[in-house]
């Protein structure tokens, strides 16, 4: 399997998207918010966790594609 240099990219850049959403979300449950809603912070939770996923998938992908590649 060839994997783009495109594809890693687009896989860091959505992780980075989902990273920052996901803290912004707890910023606002925690710092900006005068009366607290743990919505925010749940959803907020699971969006970086959702994040942390998706770049562990693309590292894994870039590992798979490495290997792959080294054994021809």
């Amino acid at each position: 399997m060839k994997l783009k240099f495109s594809k890693v990219l687009y896989d860091l850049i959505v992780m980075f998207l989902y990273l920052t959403c996901g803290i912004l979300l707890l910023l606002k449950h925690l710092v900006w918010q005068k009366e607290p809603d743990v919505t925010f912070a749940s959803f907020g939770a699971l969006i970086i966790c959702y994040g942390l996923f998706r770049g562990y998938r693309a590292y894994k992908a870039y590992q798979t594609a490495k290997d792959e590649q080294n054994e021809i």
